[in-house]
């Protein structure tokens, strides 16, 4: 391992300062979406999924995909079909070099989730999101689109977030009425942080 990559599992991805990463942002410059970096939330996310697996071969739609971080840890360890969604086009060059230095295939999706209906959704059995719910104005969205997963059938939704206010909000309102749980995750490779995980499961 070189200061420029990190391992996740035995997955590999390659951090800011890696020159292929810095070439696809020399071509791709000006985000739209906070698509430039790794996010440590994904990291977390990962870790809890390498000791929760899913089954192999799962239908798996990852929102706010960025950098690929859980799709291509998903499909390279349990085989998962994902489909990566994000509203930033500009994400889809560091998700497609992340799947080829790791021989894994995903599938990318530039879309905004609020804009998925019940039969686009009903394939998944696990949806995934790491770092989507910094704005006030998310938490209805998300809570409407929570509800309309669990309508579709899947049968499992993790939303990882470090903690913001509008995070804690929607984790009220899927724990009152959807009986979910807020889990606390800290790891320590490749990185020491610590963050949380809100679960909801089909009863």
């Amino acid at each position: 391992m070189t200061a420029s990559e990190i391992f996740i599992h035995r997955i590999k991805f390659l951090r800011s300062n890696h020159p292929r990463i810095r070439r696809i942002k020399r071509l791709n410059p000006n985000h739209t979406a906070h698509g430039n970096k790794i996010w440590l939330s994904s990291l977390v996310l990962t870790n809890y999924l390498s000791s929760n697996p899913i089954a192999q071969g799962s239908n798996v739609l990852d929102i706010g995909c960025g950098w690929g971080i859980s799709s291509v840890f998903l499909a390279k360890t349990y085989a998962a079909k994902v489909t990566a969604l994000d509203i930033d086009a500009k994400v889809e060059p560091y998700l497609a070099l992340h799947c080829e230095i790791n021989d894994t295939d995903v599938d990318f999706h530039c879309a905004d989730f609020q804009d998925l209906k019940e039969n686009e959704i009903t394939k998944f059995s696990n949806i995934v999101a790491a770092d989507i719910c910094f704005w006030d104005e998310q938490v209805s969205p998300l809570y409407q689109f929570i509800n309309l997963a669990l309508d579709a059938g899947v049968e499992r939704l993790l939303i990882a977030d470090p903690g913001r206010p509008p995070f804690w909000t929607l984790c009220d309102h899927c724990c009152q009425n959807l009986g979910a749980e807020v889990l606390t995750r800290r790891i320590n490779e490749p990185i020491t942080t610590e963050k949380f995980i809100l679960k909801i499961e089909q009863s």
